[in-house]
């Protein structure tokens, strides 16, 4: 069978605008600059607050009709706060969300696509569309299991462990296709038996809408963003994952730099406790936490950061993984600084973004934080435009979607 010059594709995932995810680029590419017919299959939106946006529920804003994307939202349990309520939207997903897709698929698609952080379950939406029609199946996996879910709900029960095991495997072997967010990904599907020529990398890019802007006070984030001193940025969900911790106890022993803004910009199921935590140690004052906005307006309120930050804890599977942020942090030509360990930090340090220090080394990250303070704007600036020109020889949107759309044609014409 040749290649099929436009397709109907089928997009798989529990997350989805309005939340803030690639997802949402990457579908509007699909329509709007290649052409393909796109049905999205998600839920109600709740990340990463864990309650429904406003506007949304299991009874409203099920159907939707936007941007020329048709949406079929299926029932919801949302994640809630703890472990629990999250095991339980896990597990829902992947029954509703398939019930949605055989009911709102009229005709076989040719080839669906699923989004794949945390749950690999969402897959099996895309195991049942096989089944029902033979359509082919390209996962993007941007969250490895079972690790990932055996570090996020503590499991470690052999009795769960060893079958959560199994079914990851099958899952993963199932698809047509593996793409794989970063090149230390690969080796964690093959060992699953997934054929190498199976597997590819396919990294996150960023909106064509992060690019550098000029600092303008009476812009909407300029109105927001602390006038004076040192703006220290991170943008993204607060969660365990990204180890506030670490942030709080660098904060304690830079409070002597009374000129040092940690800005927050972001909301997440940890910002409680995180707040309360600022609050016992008396630091509430040097962190401004401005809420979640529209994605569209990140580079306005990167464009007055001095610094972005970006963290995660030191687990094995997280030294894997380029978190999101940081393709977004270069695409606006901002410095970095970065606790992280493995292949984040090493794609900051080979585009001489920015300055790393280990994951969870709090007075190395001081440290880190002070030297970008005591630099000049100039030498910050520089880091900046590294991560600009690293960004645009390997992570720019054109080329990075060029190479999903072939191997989706791949996929479908197989």
């Amino acid at each position: 069978m040749g290649q099929l010059p436009n397709m109907k594709i089928t997009f798989i995932s529990q997350y989805f605008f309005p939340e803030q995810f690639s997802n949402t680029d990457i579908t509007r590419h699909l329509h709007d600059a290649a052409h393909h017919d796109v049905h999205v299959i998600t839920g109600v939106p709740n990340y990463p607050a864990g309650a429904f946006f406003p506007g949304y529920s299991n009874t409203k804003n099920r159907e939707q009709y936007w941007n020329g994307l048709h949406i079929s939202r299926s029932w919801t349990k949302a994640r809630g706060t703890g472990a629990l309520s999250l095991l339980l939207n896990y597990i829902t997903f992947p029954i509703t969300g398939g019930w949605t897709a055989l009911r709102k698929t009229k005709a076989r698609p040719d080839v669906s696509l699923v989004s794949m952080p945390s749950p690999v379950s969402q897959a099996l939406v895309s195991i049942i569309l096989k089944w029902r029609y033979g359509t082919p199946a390209v996962y993007w996996v941007q969250d490895i299991w079972p690790e990932s879910a055996l570090y996020t709900l503590k499991i470690k029960n052999p009795l769960i462990v060893k079958p959560l095991t199994w079914l990851c495997g099958w899952i993963y072997r199932r698809a047509d296709l593996v793409l794989v967010q970063s090149a230390a990904f690969p080796a964690m599907i093959e060992r699953f038996g997934v054929p190498a020529e199976k597997v590819r990398v396919f990294p996150n890019t960023a909106p064509d809408s992060y690019r550098p802007l000029p600092r303008d006070p009476d812009s909407f984030a300029g109105k927001l963003m602390p006038k004076t001193g040192f703006n220290l940025v991170f943008a993204g969900n607060i969660g365990e994952s990204q180890d506030f911790d670490t942030y709080i106890e660098a904060a304690h022993l830079l409070r002597h730099r009374e000129h040092l803004n940690w800005v927050i910009i972001g909301s997440g199921r940890d910002m409680g406790r995180v707040q309360q935590m600022l609050e016992n140690r008396g630091l509430a004052d040097a962190f401004y936490f401005l809420g979640r906005h529209p994605e569209e307006a990140m580079p306005d309120f990167f464009s007055h950061a001095d610094a972005m930050l970006v963290g995660l804890k030191d687990n094995p599977i997280f030294r894997l993984t380029v978190p999101y942020k940081v393709q977004c942090y270069m695409a606006c030509g901002r410095p970095i600084i970065a606790s992280l360990n493995g292949e984040g930090s090493r794609i900051i340090d080979e585009a001489q973004a920015g300055i790393t220090s280990p994951a969870q080394a709090a007075r190395e990250l001081a440290l880190k934080i002070e030297s970008m303070m005591d630099m000049s704007a100039e030498n910050r600036a520089k880091f900046g435009r590294n991560g600009r020109a690293y960004f645009e020889k390997n992570y720019e949107a054109k080329k990075v979607y060029a190479d999903l759309e072939k191997w989706l044609k791949l996929a479908a014409a197989s």
